[in-house]
């Protein structure tokens, strides 16, 4: 297995951008290897994108081990919608592949409530933003895994 060393930032990638805290997000929540944040284009209020720290381009090529981080962060991300937006259920997606709709190529988990106004992938404003993301970290603080 490749060592997570060899897959660097790309600063042409929007999401390596965001982990190094040259674009700005909503960020959720983060661990060493991978961080949480709301997704700008959301299907549904809450909608978060789960990301690795590092660039890999999708499943294919992505460690066991982080994917196993970023599903588990997911979960947290789901439950933490489930108790501070009122989420009925949720999509856990990835989309790996531009034939199945992959659009940012660096792997990331969508985690999109159900139940939640539904936004249909409009801009997700500031203060839209900033209310749902601190409803979410208040909510994750309270979650065993």
């Amino acid at each position: 297995m490749e060592s997570m060393a060899s897959h660097p930032l790309n600063p042409s990638c929007i999401f390596c951008r965001i982990i190094e805290r040259k674009e700005p997000a909503h960020v959720i929540a983060e661990t060493q290897e991978t961080i949480a944040f709301l997704d700008k284009y959301p299907v549904s209020l809450g909608h978060t994108l789960v990301v690795s720290k590092h660039h890999y381009e999708n499943i294919f090529d992505i460690p066991g081990p982080l994917l196993s981080e970023m599903i588990l962060l997911a979960k947290r991300i789901a439950i933490a919608q489930q108790k501070a937006l009122g989420a009925t259920g949720v999509k856990i997606v990835m989309n790996n592949g531009k034939t199945s709709g992959q659009e940012i190529f660096h792997a990331h988990i969508h985690v999109i409530p159900s139940g939640t106004p539904r936004q249909n992938r409009a801009v997700l404003d500031e203060e839209t933003g900033g209310k749902i993301a601190e409803l979410l970290r208040e909510a994750l603080k309270e979650i065993k895994d």
